[in-house]
């Protein structure tokens, strides 16, 4: 699926956040964690804490790695830049890899970028945490679609599917909340019916 533009209006919340995620690790801006909530680095259980610190710190040793062999810099934006990057683009179709068992498609995503095999196991071990952390928080980045193949999605995802322009509702199976009586106002959050 290609995007016609680059900017944080072309993405869902989950891409967003996984977005604003890669910009502050790698530029170590962190926040620091809130004990009412419970939560570090804004929307983070603490308990990823150390899985974040990780992620940062092999994205500090791929910018070490690059600065000793004379290569340019991780061209990504400050966190509340509009636009993306080309390489933000990638590392963002690396987390959806990854999310995905696709270790060694990461890998390709930045060996197009990156030859040096050790930027290569630095940067995919930072996505790979990222994309760990996020799915743990339910933050599942959208799966590029096939030709012909049909997705599932629920019900409060369909508004973000008009932002992807060439994913056609009827490939699109849809996880309503079912009735189920009159606990919780006759609505069960845990049943869900799919329509087509």
């Amino acid at each position: 699926m290609t995007r016609l533009s680059l900017s944080l209006s072309d993405l869902c919340c989950c891409e967003r956040l996984a977005l604003w995620s890669i910009r502050c690790l790698i530029s170590h801006y962190r926040l620091p964690s809130c004990t009412e909530t419970k939560t570090t680095d804004g929307l983070f259980p603490a308990c990823f804490r150390p899985a974040l610190d990780a992620a940062e710190g092999a994205f500090a040793d791929a910018t070490h790695l690059l600065k000793a062999a004379d290569q340019p810099h991780l061209a990504v934006n400050a966190p509340g830049m509009q636009s993306l990057t080309p390489l933000e683009e990638r590392f963002l179709r690396g987390i959806i890899a990854a999310q995905n068992e696709g270790q060694r498609e990461v890998f390709v995503l930045l060996a197009e970028v990156f030859p040096d095999r050790f930027v290569q196991g630095c940067l995919a071990t930072a996505l790979t945490l990222l994309a760990d952390c996020l799915a743990g928080a339910g933050h599942w980045l959208p799966k590029k679609l096939l030709k012909d193949e049909t997705t599932i999605s629920g019900g409060g995802a369909l508004s973000s599917i008009n932002r992807w322009r060439s994913v056609s509702p009827s490939k699109m199976r849809v996880l309503w909340p079912q009735d189920s009586g009159p606990l919780h106002g006759g609505m069960s959050h845990d049943a869900s019916r799919v329509m087509h």
